[in-house]
């Protein structure tokens, strides 16, 4: 039996990064570390 003990990442899709990173750093308090980019491409990593 796999015995899970946490979650290593998560990757969801948005249309709005913007509102994303709102919703993650300002509502719910994530630390932004990091984010990686270039034209209609973003990704960004927050700290749980």
């Amino acid at each position: 039996m796999i015995r899970y003990t946490g979650i290593n990442h998560l990757a969801m899709a948005t249309k709005d990064m913007g509102r994303t990173v709102l919703f993650w750093r300002d509502l719910l308090g994530m630390r932004l570390v990091a984010g990686l980019g270039r034209p209609g491409y973003r990704h960004y990593f927050f700290e749980i």
